[in-house]
């Protein structure tokens, strides 16, 4: 999956080269800080134009045996990345934290068998949601960020929205509910609702005052509906947490185990690493 970056690398160095600001006077690091921008841009444009040639030639179900078609949606993936990041001034760093977890995900939302051979000692399932684990700041927010867009640049079917804990709280304040991360019962007419695939951003991540029973009465509904929703509708329900096993079964297990078993819906796929914050 290397492709696309080892080239956006190489023209990124040939656009910026190297220049210190050592002894540089202020007009002198205005110029230099003015340029740096119109470079930032030029590899913004560089990312967005690579896009444009990938995608071209990336279409769902496809046979991810062949290198051309592997390679074809790596390099997009790649470019997604780096177009996120490109608005932070930064490049998508590949290593042995994330480079199995990103070919898994890549070969998953294109439905290929080919993604349970990544990690064969796991029991893995096309037809299961995706729960990203991990410290924070490892990436599994952006991550999932990249795959919605790379989705979306293919108008894949797997495609789904993104929304965070702190949205979906905020939704309840002002409401009383969380229908529209649930059924979405406002947008039809009929008992059914009009529920949408999400990615639920930092679930059971504590950053406001709210009551904690609140919090965890709040989860618990969004993980029953969702699970509902997964087996009678096929809408998928994607996660990023920081909570391991230990701290999911010690803020909402039960005596009869009921909320757990809703975790059988998922693939969870640890993410490694330190902080890239």
């Amino acid at each position: 999956m290397e492709t696309l970056d080892q080239v956006l690398d190489q023209k990124t160095q040939e656009v910026t080269g190297s220049t210190t600001t050592t002894s540089l006077s202020d007009e002198e690091k205005k110029k230099l800080a003015l340029l740096e921008e119109r470079k930032m841009q030029e590899h913004l444009e560089l990312v967005r134009n690579a896009i444009a040639e990938t995608r071209l030639y990336c279409r769902p179900s496809q046979n991810f045996a062949n290198k051309d078609v592997y390679n074809a949606h790596s390099a997009l993936v790649l470019a997604c990345a780096n177009e996120i990041l490109s608005r932070h001034g930064k490049k998508f760093i590949l290593d042995d934290n994330n480079r199995q977890v990103m070919r898994f995900l890549m070969l998953y939302f294109n439905a290929s068998p080919l993604a349970l051979k990544v990690f064969p000692d796991k029991d893995y399932s096309l037809d299961k949601n995706i729960m990203l684990v991990g410290e924070a700041g490892v990436g599994k927010t952006l991550i999932m960020e990249v795959f919605k867009l790379y989705l979306d640049r293919l108008h894949s079917p797997m495609a789904f929205h993104t929304v965070s804990q702190t949205q979906m709280l905020n939704h309840f304040k002002q409401n009383n509910n969380i229908d529209l991360f649930t059924f979405n019962t406002s947008e039809s007419k009929t008992y059914e609702g009009k529920p949408f695939s999400l990615c639920l951003n930092d679930l059971g991540l504590r950053t406001q005052k709210f009551f904690s029973n609140d919090l965890e009465r709040i989860i618990e509904e969004f993980l029953y509906a969702r699970y509902e929703i997964w087996e009678q509708q096929c809408k998928a329900t994607h996660i990023t947490t920081n909570l391991d096993k230990e701290n999911f079964d010690r803020l909402f297990g039960d005596e009869h185990g009921r909320l757990l078993d809703r975790l059988k819906m998922f693939n969870v796929i640890q993410v490694g690493g330190q902080s890239r914050r």
